[in-house]
């Protein structure tokens, strides 16, 4: 039985606490192991194997590199000029600050006690076989396949090393996709079909160290807000205790889903004239930090991504986002609300489907894969794709998305108001002796919503 888990997004909290209690990760495995019991009764010899499918680890989400000068995880340089400017600093002692940030993430108070639960011997949950775990980094933890005491931490953290013959060598790099012939499942994060969260070509390896523009929009950016609040004096204006009220408020901006109604977002729940006079301090601030970093610059221009003969690509789509805080910055919410029109109107989804339809291991001669499995979005979605193959090897192909495990505020229907809510998803394969009257590898995509104060 195969286990997928990808986005927890564990954070250290600094830039708002949006780790799930340590009692939904005890949930988790209980789902787990009623469901490998069936699957023992059929077959006792069945074991589990747990792949964690990247963004496990938050390491841009926080104000930490805002303490660190110019040892940062993206380069710092006079000017920006080509697209050689992605790769990542020449110094790595941004690395070692990182490997201090991973020890902050790690003795949160709602990420510490994980260890114990996902991290220990598990065996006799799992009929008395300790489950086999591996792991794949995504973009917002991609630095730990930069650094060996990083990766060294993670294995330690996720047990990574239980149930094997042989540990895991930290000096080796995690793989970017995991092919298992057994189960019929080929998986990688998806951030590779993102423009945004990955900069250059998947079938690179390098590539995956390059900076993406998503470190730049969720540090220097919508952290960068939430850090502007936390540093925010109480006045006779606004009292202490309404800063540390709108601090509050504000940092569950890392939960809005999708991106896109962000500024939607702002505008509605930033209603009192007090809350809107911090709320244009803090844009205006972290508006003027991210659009005076070089890499911005670069990647907005001709030069990175701006497509000069193509009505709206996607430097243009962040152009519009930047407006829209800018309008919200000068107090002109239905200007910034007619610009969120524009952002909500784009949707990113179907080009995962695209290319998991398109990837090579669906189309290999012979090849067993029937399952295609990305995290990423943080939408939990199934697509049939269709048949492939030839001869014994036909098969019917699926999409899955592996959603996530943590907090959301999801835009409604009218796009006037937001559903704050947990997600909890994941997916099971079962090989075909797994499972009463299989004939192929199944799967089973479970996703569980509940409501959240």
């Amino acid at each position: 039985m195969l286990v997928v888990i990808s986005d927890m997004h564990l954070a250290d909290g600094s830039a708002g606490d949006h780790n799930l209690a340590p009692q939904v990760y005890h949930d988790l495995l209980d789902q787990l192991a009623e469901a490998h019991a069936k699957v023992r009764r059929f077959n006792p010899h069945s074991r589990v194997e747990i792949i964690y499918a990247g963004n496990v680890f938050e390491l841009r989400r926080t104000h930490f590199w805002f303490e660190q000068g110019d040892h940062k995880p993206w380069r710092h340089f006079d000017t920006a000029k080509d697209a050689a400017q992605v790769k990542p600093p020449r110094s790595g002692e941004y690395l070692q600050r990182a490997v201090q940030l991973f020890t902050r993430i790690m003795t949160h108070q709602n990420v510490a006690p994980i260890k114990g639960i996902l991290g220990d011997r598990l065996a006799d949950r799992f009929g008395g076989v300790e489950p086999v775990r591996g792991y794949l980094p995504g973009d917002a933890d991609r630095m730990i396949n930069m650094s060996p005491d990083l990766r060294a931490r993670v294995i330690d953290f996720l047990g990574l090393d239980l149930g094997r013959e042989q540990p895991w060598n930290a000096e080796q790099r995690f793989p970017n996709a995991w092919y298992d012939a057994n189960h019929g499942v080929f998986i990688r994060h998806g951030h590779e079909w993102d423009v945004y969260s990955f900069e250059g070509d998947a079938a690179k390896p390098e590539d995956y160290d390059n900076i993406p523009m998503s470190d730049l929009i969720t540090t220097e950016l919508f952290a960068r807000l939430t850090y502007e609040a936390s540093v925010m004096q109480g006045g006779a204006d606004a009292p202490a205790e309404l800063v540390a009220q709108f601090n509050r408020k504000l940092q569950q901006i890392d939960n809005v889903r999708p991106v896109s109604s962000l500024v939607s977002w702002l505008a509605y729940h930033f209603s009192t004239p007090i809350e809107q006079k911090l709320l244009a301090t803090c844009i205006e601030r972290a508006l003027n930090n991210f659009k005076n970093q070089e890499y911005v610059k670069w990647w907005l221009s001709a030069a990175g991504h701006d497509k000069v003969w193509t009505p709206v690509d996607e430097a243009d789509r962040i152009e519009w986002l930047l407006e829209g805080l800018k309008h919200l910055w000068m107090g002109k919410a239905k200007l910034a609300l007619a610009i969120y029109d524009k952002v909500a109107s784009y949707d990113p989804f179907e080009r995962f489907v695209d290319h998991a339809a398109k990837e090579p291991v669906l189309h290999q001669a012979g090849s067993p894969i029937h399952y295609i499995v990305y995290g990423h979005t943080h939408e939990a979605v199934h697509t049939p794709l269709g048949m492939v193959g030839d001869g014994p090897a036909r098969r019917m192909a699926h999409y899955i998305n592996n959603g996530s495990l943590r907090p959301t505020h999801t835009v409604t229907r009218d796009g006037r108001d937001f559903f704050v809510s947990e997600t909890l998803d994941f997916s099971i394969f079962y090989r075909a002796d797994e499972k009463p009257g299989a004939t192929g590898p199944t799967f089973e995509l479970r996703t569980l919503t509940r409501s959240r104060q």
